[in-house]
């Protein structure tokens, strides 16, 4: 049997809270929204790639095709057909959130993220935001702390 049209949702849910408060981080931390994707960029060059999740949503499979698809476009991949992209490589992670105190949790996907993240390091919005700041080689202000959550994710 072919599948015509477009696949389930497979979480069951979507949210634009963190799209909204992503915006909040500041002009120097761009990123631009695929479906929860985004690519962190500055100065219109790519930084990093996060999967922001809910922190109720379903745990990935790094053996998915997506992932794996986007494993390799961090990672700088080699075509089918024997051209290559390359390009330094970018971190990718998952950043679980909780949007009441914006803290998150940290999932590096590959080793270039794994310079800058522990596996399921707990950080607070100003905490995960500073760092945003540092993959660009930016200082965060003191104002945009000021105003960033020092509360840490719930223990698991």
């Amino acid at each position: 049997m072919i599948e015509t049209g477009v696949r389930r949702e497979r979480s069951g849910w979507r949210d634009q809270e963190i799209s909204e408060r992503h915006r909040h981080w500041g002009f120097d931390c761009p990123a631009v929204d695929l479906d929860f994707l985004v690519v962190e960029y500055n100065r219109g060059l790519p930084v990093a790639l996060i999967e922001y999740k809910h922190h109720g949503g379903m745990a990935p499979s790094v053996k998915h095709p997506t992932y794996r698809a986007l494993g390799a476009l961090a990672d700088g991949y080699h075509r089918a057909d024997g051209g290559v992209f390359v390009h330094d490589p970018l971190p990718f992670l998952w950043a679980y959130y909780w949007p009441d105190i914006w803290a998150v949790r940290a999932f590096p996907v590959n080793e270039t993220a794994r310079a800058h993240f522990g596996y399921g390091e707990s950080l607070s919005e100003q905490a995960f935001v500073q760092r945003l700041y540092r993959m660009r080689r930016l200082a965060l202000n003191r104002s945009l702390a000021g105003s960033l959550n020092t509360a840490l994710p719930p223990a698991s």
